[in-house]
């Protein structure tokens, strides 16, 4: 009996395992419908889109066109509204002239007039993000270099971060793309660099990286003109991304023998770190004054040596008080014998 209950358990926990195992793989596939316009409920569309289909939003009952996308006070549907986005046809859907503000992304209610309310659905919307950082090649992503300075002939590669984009905008083989533009110290912008194709990369997931297989390959910064050279994400596709959307920081290096990498334009005061070592000058001077102020108190010392000779030349002049008495003394004598 203690074996059938063990041969039980171990069944039913190999049947969870298969049905988390069906939902991972089935869940990117979640992400949008048949085609990327196609939106279900609890999708993420993004500002600057259109052509969006919204029809799967409506009431299942009544089938009324949804009329308004709301936004509630906190994503609380008992608060008031905080914004709300007209829908004048709900099968074509246009954010790229809507009035969204950071603070107002997020959880938006599908409204239908025609049932005087909420559908009961809802979908994300967020704005278009994308950032780059410089790492080194695989199999070393995890080293970043960004404020460092490595040798020419060093294999790097960029690590590219599509939060929410890279995961929430695609259907079968359709993601949002961005190129990675190389602006050289003579000011040219290329996509082609040191031998990669930095091209219309796709966004397969949140994170991805130039040197992963079928993207590109490891750039090597080797015989490079001097100078500095300047990348930059730039959205390539979908065209509203390209025309609107916000493309990601720069990534600075300048090259010669070693190539100085910075996330922005190198500015930093680590150039004006010599001037701590020009401290030690002023303390070469300090036993200076030390020397100067032991010679003074030597050469004031002989002072009171003279002020006591001044009393030894005293008694010299005292014999000279006994002349008068002995002038007195002799003319005494002398009046006497006259007398």
């Amino acid at each position: 009996m203690v074996r059938n209950i063990y041969s039980r358990a171990s069944l039913f926990g190999i049947l969870c395992g298969l049905l988390l195992l069906g939902l991972v793989v089935m869940s990117p596939a979640a992400a949008r419908g048949d085609t990327i316009s196609q939106i279900e409920p609890g999708d993420t569309v993004f500002v600057y889109e259109e052509g969006l289909n919204l029809s799967a939003l409506r009431n299942e009952t009544t089938n009324n066109p949804v009329t308004a996308l709301v936004r509630y006070e906190d994503g609380d549907v008992e608060k008031g509204e905080q914004n709300r986005i007209s829908v004048p046809d709900d099968s074509s859907v246009s954010l790229i002239d809507v009035d969204i503000d950071e603070d107002e992304t997020g959880t938006y209610y599908a409204y239908s007039r025609g049932d005087n309310g909420r559908t009961g659905d809802r979908i994300m919307i967020r704005y278009p993000e994308v950032r780059i950082e410089p790492v080194l090649a695989a199999p070393n992503h995890a080293d970043r270099i960004e404020g460092i300075t490595i040798p020419a002939g060093t294999a790097i590669a960029f690590k590219v971060v599509g939060h929410y984009v890279g995961t929430e905008y695609h259907a079968g083989d359709e993601y949002a793309m961005v190129d990675l533009v190389v602006t050289s110290p003579s000011g040219a912008e290329v996509t082609y660099f040191k031998g990669q194709d930095l091209s219309d990369i796709p966004l397969t997931a949140s994170v991805i990286y130039t040197d992963d297989p079928g993207v590109s390959g490891p750039i090597v910064l080797d015989r490079l003109e001097e100078g500095e050279y300047k990348v930059q994400a730039r959205w390539s596709a979908p065209q509203g991304f390209a025309d609107y959307a916000e493309d990601s920081n720069v990534v600075t290096f300048d090259s010669g023998n070693r190539i100085g990498v910075n996330m922005t334009v190198p500015t930093e005061t680590v150039t004006e770190t010599p001037s701590v070592t020009e401290t030690p000058a002023p303390t070469a001077t300090t036993p200076v004054p030390a020397e100067t102020v032991t010679e003074t108190t030597v050469q004031t010392t002989p002072v009171p040596e003279t002020t006591t000779e001044a009393p030894t030349t005293a008694p010299t002049q005292t014999p000279l008080s006994l002349i008068p008495a002995l002038a007195a003394l002799s003319l005494g004598i002398l009046v006497l014998a006259r007398k």
